[in-house]
């Protein structure tokens, strides 16, 4: 789930089901209200910041196959990375994050996410720099009780912490665990392939994986939710949806 910002230019162009689709904007009021956890490191309530960034989209997402949600909510919640011009990541991530607080009516937070802790790097006449995003990003993370995993090769070292501290919260951790089996690449427009290692991950969690699909219609964002699957088919079991 990466972080990166959004062009606020209304989206016109696209493939079926994107085209003409609504700018969400970035909810700039919502993201200002973290300063005070990001400069004390104290949790921010992640049911109260979801609710607040799907309170400000165009319309509220429609859920479907709700029922096919186990009744166990100990599960990993496998999404396709359904980003576009005009929606960012964050707005899928809310979206999701509170049709999950709504069905199990779980203690805050109702999500524990895997996010990006990386921006793409700066380039400026043929070079290249880090992003600051590389070091707000993981704090980010930390305020919204996220699990930051940084691009692939780029920081080996914090991507085995972060699995690290994922597994050893695993037998305590009472809700669902979100990933973005494709990663930073996945948009609206297609849904692609798992990151390398990504299915192996969800193999060794040991939790039942369940697929939800994102999507489009009329405008409305639509969250579809399918039954539990193996890690092995789990992109074409949001395909199916």
């Amino acid at each position: 789930m990466p972080w990166r910002s959004l062009s606020s230019a209304r989206v016109r162009h696209g493939r079926a089901g994107v085209s003409d689709a609504p700018d969400y904007g970035v909810p700039w009021p919502v993201l200002v209200g973290l300063t005070h956890n990001l400069r004390t490191g104290e949790p921010k309530n992640i049911c109260d910041f979801t609710a607040a960034i799907v309170r400000r989209m165009p319309s509220a997402p429609r859920v479907e196959g709700i029922e096919n949600l186990p009744a166990d909510p100990r599960f990993i919640l496998a999404a396709n990375h359904y980003q576009r011009k005009g929606l960012w990541i964050l707005h899928t991530a809310a979206a999701l994050t509170q049709a999950l607080a709504a069905r199990y009516k779980l203690p805050d937070p109702p999500m524990r996410w895997l996010v990006t802790a990386n921006w793409p790097r700066w380039r400026f006449l043929g070079s290249s720099v880090a992003s600051p995003g590389d070091l707000v990003l993981p704090r980010v993370a930390k305020v919204l009780q996220c699990y930051p995993v940084p691009f692939a090769g780029t920081d080996p070292g914090a991507t085995a912490r972060s699995y690290l501290r994922l597994r050893r919260d695993l037998p305590s951790v009472p809700c669902p665990v979100g990933i973005f089996p494709e990663g930073a690449a996945g948009t609206a427009e297609s849904i692609g392939e798992p990151l390398p290692g990504v299915t192996r991950l969800m193999q060794h969690l040991g939790r039942p994986v369940v697929p939800v699909r994102v999507a489009e219609t009329a405008g409305k964002l639509i969250l579809r939710f399918g039954r539990e699957t193996s890690p092995e088919l789990i992109m074409a079991s949001i395909r199916a949806l």
